[in-house]
């Protein structure tokens, strides 16, 4: 499910929502002021992580390091 961010204009209060993947995005309101038009913020994610780095396996978002070099 995404988890998509959000800017409360009113209060500058920062949040986070998940919402189901086919689901619209229906009413969301600031949970500090109840503001009912907080701003959608572009997310930053993550591909892999140090798991993935740890025990060799590669993540699918960059190069894959070649065992030959």
């Amino acid at each position: 499910m995404p988890i998509y961010e959000y800017q409360c204009s009113k209060c500058s209060e920062h949040f986070e929502k998940i919402l189901g993947l086919f689901s619209r995005e229906g009413k969301v309101t600031c949970p500090k002021c109840g503001d009912p038009n907080p701003q959608r913020i572009v997310s930053s994610f993550s591909c892999g992580g140090s798991k993935g780095e740890e025990s060799g396996l590669s993540s699918s978002c960059g190069p894959k390091p070649s065992r030959f070099s």
